[in-house]
């Protein structure tokens, strides 16, 4: 939705972003997005290659005479996270475009909110995802490729289906698109201050679990619900210590387990592979006679837990409420209900190991992201696993095979995409940080991230690329309540401007 206060400086990329907001965009629906890219280009008689992927490529030449400035590729991905509010009464949905925005600034007492502001510093979606990752890249290309100084020929790449899979990098195909540049800055970094040279590798694990269902005999349905965790990023933020939903509910389980002989008939939580798992609901079978243990565990619960996460995580919510309407036909028996409980504890979950070389670096972790367990008796749950190294990454997904094994269950594991190694000794990176020094008289942090970036993808795909990423500061993206702040987009399409400067 087009926003109703003031449009903020520099006016193109944020009308760009504001149009690109309303266009629906979820990852492997991009074509609404692409098509509209492909009309902007056409408008402004800029050549279009797409592939058989769906990625694009807009040809934009430079607007000095006789360049001979060899092109620079920039590239961003089109698709976004879309989520929405549990209720939310005003009808957003940002797989439709229907993003209502805000402009204000920071909220102390909550970090989804800002404080309605006609000159604040912030732009935020206060009912869904805003898109801006990496929506407010794309219109920072756009811009550039509008404006009357263009130093350098530039090669805009927009690629598709980054958030679910980066199925887009995965079947790029270079010579379709044209793409001939050899240095490549993508945007898709998310503080102002840093430039990205290296980010770990990610595949997922699904695991396939089944046992036979036992018709329910005795025993009262009861709703167990957890509620109020942060989520957040599985990579960025794997670091941070929040609680995991579905890891949270399963120790609750087990506590119940081993105390009240409970089986369960569903179990649910996560919605996408790459967000920790801020709900998880199960529905359990209950002798009576036993729920007044059940209560104290579980009181006992949310009284530990929210002692423990109380300086990371939103006060967490535990709640054990008796079915009031049609309770479950069929459940897991008492022993099945034990062997999923000691699988979900027992994967591997948040950090499993740190890197020897930079202390702050995550090297390698799994998101326990998805469950989904039926009153059939089967059970799938997804784990994202990322890892500086395929090794790394191996050593999991070894750690769940054996569990998975274990617990009679089956498991597949994707081949996933690569890790960016780091270049220290990178030209790219050379006049990055001289560009970044000039203009604001301190030094960038050059760092590599725990989370997926195409950038490894895409040196695979064009040997040789000099490859960079920055990018202005976004923050809650994949969560609803996502924000990006306005100078900081003032500042990175000044210094982006200022990199193609000193490459004409």
């Amino acid at each position: 939705m087009f926003p109703t206060f003031l449009i903020p400086e520099p006016t193109t990329v944020w009308t760009r972003f504001f149009e690109l907001v309303q266009v629906p965009r979820p990852s492997k629906a991009e074509v609404a997005a692409i098509h509209f890219l492909e009309n902007w280009a056409n408008a402004l008689a800029f050549e279009a290659k797409r592939d058989q992927t769906g990625n694009l490529v807009v040809h934009v030449p430079s607007t000095l005479p006789q360049s001979n400035a060899q092109p620079v590729i920039l590239q961003c991905h089109v698709d976004i996270v879309s989520v929405t509010a549990e209720g939310d009464a005003h009808g957003a949905d940002a797989s439709r475009g229907l993003i209502p925005t805000v402009r204000g600034d920071l909220n102390p007492a909550d970090d989804k909110r800002l404080l309605p502001n006609p000159s604040g510093d912030w732009i935020n979606a206060p009912f869904t995802t805003l898109g801006a990752d990496n929506g407010i890249g794309v219109a920072m290309m756009m811009a550039l490729a509008e404006s009357n100084h263009r130093p350098v020929p530039m090669q805009l790449l927009f690629t598709v289906d980054e958030e679910a899979g980066m199925t887009g990098a995965f079947g790029l195909d270079a010579q379709a698109l044209g793409l001939t540049g050899k240095r490549l800055i993508n945007i898709d970094t998310e503080d102002d201050d840093e430039i990205t040279i290296g980010a770990a590798g990610g595949r997922d694990v699904e695991i396939q679990w089944s046992s036979p269902a036992a018709t329910i005999a005795n025993g009262n349905g009861y709703s167990l619900t957890l509620k109020g965790l942060k989520g957040g990023h599985s990579g960025i933020e794997i670091n941070q210590g929040r609680a995991n939903a579905i890891r949270t509910l399963a120790r609750a389980l087990r506590k119940l387990s081993d105390a009240a002989d409970i089986r369960v008939a569903k179990l649910k939580g996560g919605s996408r592979r790459n967000a920790i798992p801020d709900f998880c609901t199960a529905t359990i079978l209950l002798d009576d006679a036993k729920l007044p243990t059940a209560q104290a565990i579980i009181k006992a619960c949310n009284e530990q837990w929210n002692q423990l996460y109380a300086s990371r995580d939103n006060p967490i919510s535990i709640e054990l409420t008796q079915i009031t309407g049609t309770k479950p036909t069929s459940c897991l028996s008492t022993a099945s209900t034990r062997s999923l409980i000691q699988l979900l504890t027992g994967i591997p979950t948040g950090i499993c190991e740190m890197t020897s070389d930079i202390p702050t670096l995550v090297e390698s972790s799994c998101n326990l992201a998805i469950v989904d367990v039926t009153e059939s008796g089967t059970a799938k749950i997804i784990c994202s696993v990322r890892g500086t190294t395929g090794f790394a990454a191996d050593d999991i997904c070894d750690t769940i095979r054996s569990l998975v094994g274990l617990a009679g269950g089956s498991i597949e594991i994707a081949d996933g995409y690569p890790g960016w190694k780091p270049r220290l000794d990178s030209p790219l990176l050379k006049i990055a940080i001289e560009q970044y020094q000039s203009l604001f008289t301190t030094a960038p942090k050059v760092h590599a991230v725990h989370a997926g970036l195409e950038c490894g993808l895409l040196i695979e795909k064009l040997p040789g690329l000099d490859t960079i990423s920055i990018g202005p500061t976004i923050k809650g993206n994949h969560a609803v309540g996502e924000r990006v702040q306005i100078s900081s987009v003032q500042k990175s399409y000044k210094y982006l401007l200022a990199i193609l400067e000193h490459l004409k």
